[in-house]
């Protein structure tokens, strides 16, 4: 399998460079469909390159439109949707299995394994779902079309504005998220502000090439808090998964464990999680910006 750079290169115009990788993420999910290693890999790669797609979207959208960015923001978001369901559940059951092996799960062994047969009796009905109504191959038939609409993206006059606007929007909506999620710490601020930390962390790495020194260094700590969210949030899914389940899977009293020990567990992600988040947004977004758009021009002269 070929191998993709996420990245405009220094000698490309960005029409160019941003052509080049949206065409090599359609080929990337395509290769990924045609040569799967396994499900779960396969579903978890197709979504992790919708997202930098989008990102890249995020970046372009005065560029190319209103009408147009939101047409193919949510033809790849919907894209992303229908195969979320069996990410959800490959999740859960992984997180599940290593918290019992590592014995930090205190619920007995005959409960676990029920639990874990129901679990797994739901993703393969899931992953039916996806045979019988051909989702991967729709999913392909998608990227095979969008290397040929990428043509037609109106990318004629993108410049150093491209990179200034994408990169406000990315950034201070990562500032808002933030200032909501600490006035209300729930799951859906919480999943909003990690939705917005993987965008910027997307278009950091597109553009790292024009300043590697300064963008290794931001986008490491940018997916520490990334991957962090994460966690959280793959936590937060485990205890409204485990609170829908029947009592006959799993008994009220090891809910209730369960869950005390996937919130215990969250506490500790947030610990970690906001002193990281300060210091990534420390700036207000005209400074970072203007860095930002610096580094760029510098790169070009």
């Amino acid at each position: 399998m070929l191998m993709y750079r996420y990245a405009i290169d220094n000698e490309e115009e960005l029409k160019e460079g941003l052509t080049r990788v949206l065409i090599e993420q359609y080929a990337f999910i395509i290769d990924q469909i045609t040569i799967p290693l396994n499900i779960d890999s396969t579903v978890h790669q197709i979504r992790k390159a919708l997202k930098r797609i989008r990102a890249v979207l995020r970046l372009v959208r005065w560029d190319i439109g209103e009408e147009l960015y939101q047409s193919e923001n949510m033809r790849y978001r919907d894209l992303a949707r229908q195969i979320s369901k069996l990410r959800d559940y490959h999740v859960i059951i992984s997180y599940l299995a290593d918290i019992f092996e590592a014995e930090e799960l205190q619920i007995p062994e005959s409960q676990f394994i029920q639990l874990m047969s129901h679990l797994n009796g739901e993703k393969e009905i899931e992953l039916k779902r996806l045979v019988n109504e051909q989702t991967l191959e729709t999913l392909k038939d998608q990227m095979e079309l969008a290397i040929k609409d990428v043509q037609s993206y109106p990318f004629d006059f993108l410049g150093p504005h491209t990179i200034r606007q994408g990169v406000t929007n990315a950034y201070s909506q990562c500032l808002n998220k933030m200032t909501k999620t600490q006035l209300k710490l729930g799951d859906q601020p919480l999943h909003e502000l990690r939705k917005r930390v993987k965008y910027l962390l997307n278009q950091m790495n597109l553009i790292r090439e024009v300043w590697p020194d300064f963008f290794t260094t931001y986008s490491t700590s940018l997916k520490r808090a990334s991957d962090l969210l994460g966690d959280d949030h793959n936590r937060a899914e485990a205890i409204n998964a485990i609170n829908e389940l029947p009592s006959r899977i799993i008994s009220n009293e090891d809910k209730t464990s369960l869950t005390a020990d996937f919130t215990q567990e969250r506490e500790h992600i947030h610990r970690e999680l906001w002193p990281l988040l300060g210091k990534l947004f420390t700036e207000d977004t005209k400074s970072f910006v203007k860095r930002i758009t610096s580094y760029w021009l510098i790169s070009r002269e």
